[in-house]
This record gives structure tokens, sequence and C-alpha cells, in this order.
């Protein structure tokens, strides 16, 4: 990797030459020769400190002058709470904003990446012992006698006045409340955070974060000065996918799930037409637990040895099914979408908290550490210009004179 050149030694160099040359130049000032160049240095002097006093001022106290409202110094710690907040506004709306995000979304591959993580040995290891324990509780509860004749007789006698949708919030609640799901929301969110540890998503990531600065920078000199504050995508790209891995390992997407059944609960007894697209399906339980309840042992435990002995071929089979993995996409997009709606404030929210335990130093650190070498040059360019703009003074001085 190329070395950054050291714009500050050399701006330090420069000031010092052109100071050298005023103190040796003014004894002759009277004469053209040395009253052009001891006028140039003399104004390149004055534009080189002005703007190291300028320069200087955004970081610390130059001088030792403290801020007030005439001189203002410690521009960067004293306008903190400023400067987080734009960061903050420019990810969550401009570099992250919802219609980048969803553009980024309908351009992924979700079947594809999942298909990779469940060809993972150790993925075929879990799902295994979670099927057969599946079919171990549903075959106990079903070969208790009675328990098909019961619930078609229940159904006959109760299908006109049953409520199935507020059965049905009942079981979630039941669930929820026993913890019987807790173990499939981890499943999911293993899952999830198996996916956000594939390279695939990390390019893909860092790929937007690319594209999303360059856009935000595209002919606009300000925001390219902003850019060069934050770090490079790749940074950026990781401290987000890390973001999300810990708020899959932590159970904070654990609880949104279940807040999204509890939700889904409310629905099922405050949406009428919810309730009545489920109630229509009454009228077809009756036959379909008489014909099928007694057979769902033998098909689960069949869809359990043929998930064990076939699963390499089986994901082949998915594989090829583009129809299929095409709805998976849409599905899990379509969800995904509204997710980002309702969530979206979260993205400033995270920006902020990594923001938050930056302290003045540490944020003049990170600033110089990005732009600092750049801001040297209006040091440079303020001696070399202030030397060209005295000497044409001193010219057309003489020449008015």
């Amino acid at each position: 990797m190329t070395k950054r050149k050291n714009n500050t030694k050399t701006a330090n160099l420069t000031l010092g030459g052109i100071t050298l040359g005023f103190l040796l130049s003014y004894p002759f000032h009277s004469g053209f020769a040395g009253g052009l160049i001891s006028s140039g240095c003399s104004a390149g002097m004055i534009g080189g400190l002005a703007d190291w006093f300028a320069v200087t001022a955004l970081f610390r106290r130059p001088l030792g002058i403290r801020p007030s409202k005439v001189i203002r110094t410690e521009i960067i710690p004293q306008n903190r709470e400023r400067i987080f907040a734009a960061l903050t506004e420019m990810v969550q709306d401009e570099l992250l904003s919802q219609d980048v995000l969803r553009r980024k979304l309908s351009a992924w591959d979700f079947s594809g990446v999942l298909l990779r993580i469940l060809g993972k040995q150790e993925v075929k290891l879990a799902v295994e012992p979670l099927l057969t324990k599946l079919a171990e509780d549903i075959n106990r509860h079903i070969e208790q006698g009675e328990f098909t004749r019961i619930t078609q007789g229940l159904l006959q006698e109760n299908l006109g006045r049953m409520n199935l949708s507020q059965a049905l919030a009942d079981v979630v609640e039941f669930s929820l409340d026993r913890g019987n799901v807790d173990q499939v929301l981890k499943v999911i969110c293993w899952a999830l955070n198996e996916y956000m540890e594939q390279p695939e998503v990390k390019v893909a990531l860092m790929n937007m974060m690319e594209a999303a600065l360059l856009r935000y920078g595209e002919n606009n000199p300000t925001r390219k000065m902003v850019v060069k504050f934050l770090p490079a995508p790749s940074v950026l790209a990781h401290g987000l996918q890390e973001k999300v891995k810990m708020a899959l390992q932590d159970g904070t997407v654990e609880q949104w799930l279940r807040d999204s059944l509890l939700h889904f609960r409310m629905e099922l007894m405050t949406n009428s037409s919810l309730q009545e697209s489920i109630n229509r399906f009454l009228v077809n339980i009756p036959s379909f637990i008489g014909t099928s309840t007694e057979k769902v042992p033998a098909a689960l435990e069949l869809l359990r040895k043929d998930l064990w002995n076939n699963w390499d071929e089986n994901l082949e089979r998915l594989e090829r099914n583009h129809s299929l993995r095409s709805q998976v996409d849409e599905r899990v997009k379509l969800t995904l979408e509204k997710q980002i709606g309702f969530h979206h404030k979260a993205i400033g929210r995270m920006v902020r908290e990594g923001l938050d335990p930056l302290s003045d130093d540490k944020l003049v650190e990170l600033i110089e550490d990005k732009a600092g070498n750049d801001l040297q040059m209006i040091r440079i360019n303020g001696s070399l210009v202030g030397s060209l703009v005295g000497m044409l003074i001193y010219v057309l001085g003489v020449v008015l004179k």
C-alpha cells in the first residue's frame, strides 16, 4: 500500500521557508527585487499563519485561546452533538435510506444463501434430532386412543359457534407462556446468524456502503469532505454485520419475533377480515381430521427419514426448482420490506450508539486521521496563494505609482 504523504510537515516547512524569506529580504525591501520578494513572503506568511490558526481551531485551542463569540476555537468538540446528529441523519436517511435498502434487498439471492447454509453438515446434524423430537411428541398425543374421535365430535357439535381465530390466539398465547416456541425461535436466529456469517453478505454490504458513499458525495465538495470523516466501506460493512449478529445473539431478534407473534395474536382477536378468512377453513376440518390425523405420525417419520437419508439430494432438487426459490425469495423480501418500514429508525439509533462512546479527544483523533492530512493543504495553499497575491499587489503598486 502506498504511504500517504505527510502534508503537515510540508505545510510547516512552507510556512517556515516563507517566514525565513521575509526576514532575509526585508532589509532589501526598498529595491524592486527585494521589495517583490519581501512583499510576497509577507503576504504568504500572513496567509499561512491565518490558515494554521483556522485549521488548528477546528480541533483544539491555538495559542491557548478559549472559545468565545468572537473567536471560535475547538469547533469540532464544541459542535459534537450537531456533528453526531448530522452523521446519524446522513447514514439513516441518505446512505441507508429505505429506498436504498429496498433496491439492495430486491437484488439479493436469499434462497441461494439459505441452500448453502443448509448444505453444511452441522445444520443437517442439528435438524435431525429436532424432527425426531417433533415426531415423537405428536405421535405420543395422537396415539392416545380417543384423540381423533373426540376432536371430530367436538368440532361437529360446536362448528357453528366455534371461533377458530380466538382458539388460535389462545394457542399462540399458551405456547408463548409455556416457552414451547422458544427453541424454534432460537433455531431461526441461529440460521439468520449463519446467514450473516457468509462472505457474500459482507461483500454485498461493503458494495452497498461504497456505492452509497459515492452517490452521497457525487458532484458535491462539501459532502465529499463529510464522507472523509467516515470509516472505509469495509469497516462500515463489518460494523453493521457485527451489530446484526449481536442482535441475533443477545436475544434482541428473538424478542422481536416473540413480539410479532403477540401482534399476530392481537390481530386474530381484533381483525374481522382475518377472522373470517380463518373461520372459512372450519368447514373442511372434521373430514380432514378423520382422514389425516392417524396418518400424521407415519408421515412425519417418513419425512424425517427422507430428509435425513436424502438431505443432499433434496437440496439439489430445491436448487433446481427455480419456481419455488422465486416464491421463497418473494415472500422473504415482502416480509423484510415491511420490517424496513417499521424499524428503519433503528439504523439511526445504532449509529448514535456507536458514536456516543467517543470522547472529544477520540472524535478529534478520528477526524484528524481521516481528513487532517487534506486539511493541511489549506495551509499550504494559503501560504503559496498569499505569496503570489502579495507579489501581484507589489507589482501593481509600482506600476500605478
